[in-house]
C-alpha cells in the first residue's frame, strides 16, 4: 500500500471529493441532480465487521482517534453484522412488509432455537438481516433525489449463508427492492461463486444494475 501511494502521488489524476459520511443519509451531502453513475460494492449480511478489517487505516486517515470516534463510525454504517447493532436501529420497519426477507428472519430465529444458540450475538442474526435490507433501502431511497435522470448504478453484493447456513440471496432481493423504490433493474450480471466454508454450498457474486429513470 505505502508504494502504491508513493508511485500515485506522481500521477496527475482527475478531481476527486471524498465524504466521511453515512451512504444511508446522502441526501445531506449530495447535490440534487447531479450523479450520473454509482459504481459501488456494499457490506452484505455476512458477519463481517468492516471496522476491524480497517482499522489501520482508518486510524492512519485520522478517521479514528479514540473509542468514540470508533462507535460514531460503526453507527454510521449500513448494518450487516451482529457487533453493529444497537438499540436504537430502526432501519428494519422500512421492510416490514417484505415477505421474503421475513420469511428469511424468521427461519434464521427457528434454526437458532432449534440449535439452542444462546449468545447474545446469535439472538441477533435475525434483526441485523432485516436491518442491512432496511439500510439499503434507506440508501437507495436517499440517493433518488441526487440522481440525473437515466442514470446509471451497479453494486457488487453476494449470496450469503453466514447465519445458521441459512441462504441468503442478497442480489434478488436488492433487486426486488429498488424495483420498489422506482428503479429499474436492468440485469443481475453473475460476477464469480465461491464455496460457502460451513455447509460447502456454492455462493454467487452478482452486480446489480440499475437505471434511474427520473
Amino acid at each position: 500500500m505505502g508504494d502504491d501511494l508513493a508511485t500515485l502521488r506522481k500521477q496527475a489524476g482527475a478531481e476527486a471529493t471524498v465524504h466521511l459520511a453515512d451512504a444511508r443519509r446522502l441526501e445531506e451531502f449530495l447535490e440534487p441532480s447531479s450523479i450520473d453513475a454509482v459504481i459501488t460494492s456494499p457490506p452484505y449480511p455476512n458477519e463481517k465487521d468492516y471496522t476491524r478489517t480497517t482499522r489501520l487505516e482508518s486510524v492512519l486517515l485520522g478517521f479514528i482517534r479514540d473509542k468514540q470516534d470508533l462507535r460514531a463510525l460503526k453507527q454510521g454504517f449500513v448494518r450487516s453484522n451482529t457487533r453493529s447493532v444497537y438499540k436504537a436501529d430502526a432501519d428494519d420497519a422500512l421492510v416490514a412488509d417484505h415477505e421474503g426477507i421475513q420469511r428469511i428472519a424468521r427461519l434464521i430465529e427457528e434454526r437458532r432455537i432449534e440449535q439452542g444458540k444462546t449468545s447474545g450475538f446469535e439472538r441477533q442474526y435475525a434483526r441485523v438481516t432485516k436491518l442491512y435490507f432496511g439500510g439499503m433501502v434507506r440508501h437507495l431511497a436517499g440517493l433518488r433525489n441526487s440522481l440525473r435522470p437515466g442514470a446509471r448504478l451497479a453494486y457488487v453484493v453476494g449470496d450469503q449463508a453466514s447465519y445458521l447456513r441459512v441462504m441468503i440471496r442478497t442480489g434478488r432481493i436488492l433487486g426486488e427492492l429498488a424495483q420498489s423504490l422506482g428503479y429499474e433493474l436492468t440485469a443481475i450480471d453473475l460476477f464469480r461463486t465461491r464455496i460457502a466454508t460451513a455447509g460447502r454450498q456454492y455462493l454467487r457474486e452478482e452486480v446489480v444494475r440499475l437505471r434511474w429513470l427520473g
